[in-house]
């Protein structure tokens, strides 16, 4: 028996200790975020701001940008999602939709393919 009083109270120490760091965990992530810079804004992709796909899509560059908690990144960010996408003179673009695009252009990686929810996020961009 006085081997479980021994265990008992470094055990119950470990876990007020470990209950005591959950919140901090939670800081360390925002801080994580806050040294990561700025993000991107990431667009959809527009014929009339990019062009149409078929004619223009050699001039644009395809480029992994790194999503974390919804915010993407253009450098390599530790436990960041990759996503494929293009960038242009006029910013960084999703590719379209179109079921005939996923065939075309032989540099895009099809394994870094946006998702639905990085379609979701894009930004719109304003009317001239």
């Amino acid at each position: 028996m006085r081997v479980a009083r021994g265990i008992v109270f470094p055990v119950l120490g470990s876990l007020m200790l470990l209950s005591a760091c959950g919140p901090g965990y939670a800081g360390t992530g925002v801080a994580v975020t806050a040294q990561l810079g700025p993000g991107i804004d990431l667009y959809g992709y527009s014929a009339d701001q990019y062009g149409d796909w078929h004619a223009g899509y050699r001039q644009w560059t395809p480029t992994v940008v790194y999503e974390v908690n919804g915010q993407y990144y253009p450098n390599n960010v530790r436990g960041g999602r990759q996503v494929q996408v293009y960038r242009s003179q006029s910013g960084y673009f999703l590719p379209p939709r179109d079921q005939e695009w996923a065939r075309t252009d032989k540099r895009f990686n099809s394994k870094k393919m946006p998702t639905d929810a990085d379609y979701g996020r894009a930004r719109s961009r304003p009317r001239p």
